[in-house]
């Protein structure tokens, strides 16, 4: 064989071997977990980095332009995955409900590239963009509230995972901790 048909063979057994396979629920629910939780450690970096200096002007837009990046690395992993059929609406959801807070974030964010000074920590908080954006960010708390609870809701059926005529759709329990803040 020459080198050119080696190549097409293994770039198409590489296509089937690592291409986008589809995820069971469970698998789904643990990449998401990660997802979640490698954003919010990325946050809490972000926060803390911001909050251990001296407000000033390029510290707040540093400070945004990390948190824009943490966002768009997010939803691009989301954007990636392989949905199962089972959660399909739910990922919909999601893509809708981050999407929503990133543009509030590049709200925010083009609200500080307007600063021509800065003496404080948050001061866009009380701006009409730091307040559409908690209001989009109890969205995605109470997203996050509902999506844990479908999950959670799949413990009802640990006694059905060694049910041998059963669809493992019907029976396979999704353990997941996403960390959402409680309901106020």
């Amino acid at each position: 064989m020459s080198i050119r048909w080696w190549w097409l063979v293994a770039c198409v057994v590489g296509l089937v071997a690592c291409g986008t396979q589809e995820l069971t629920a469970e698998q789904y629910a643990v990449e998401i977990e990660g997802l979640v939780q490698e954003m919010e450690d990325s946050f809490a970096a972000a926060d803390a980095a911001w909050e251990g200096q001296t407000p000033n002007l390029e510290g707040a837009r540093e400070y945004w332009d990390e948190r824009l990046h943490i966002r768009s690395e997010f939803l691009e992993d989301l954007e990636q995955l392989a949905t199962p059929p089972e959660v399909a609406d739910m990922h919909s959801a999601a893509l809708e409900v981050f999407e929503r807070i990133a543009d509030a974030d590049i709200a925010i964010a083009e609200l500080v590239a307007s600063y021509d000074d800065i003496d404080e920590h948050r001061p866009w908080r009380d701006s009409p963009e730091g307040r559409a954006s908690l209001a989009v960010l109890e969205e995605v708390f109470e997203f996050c509230r509902s999506s844990q609870a479908e999950f959670d809701a799949t413990s009802q059926r640990e006694d059905l995972e060694e049910v041998p005529w059963l669809p493992p759709e019907m029976s396979s329990v999704i353990k997941v901790a996403f960390g959402c803040p409680p309901a106020e």
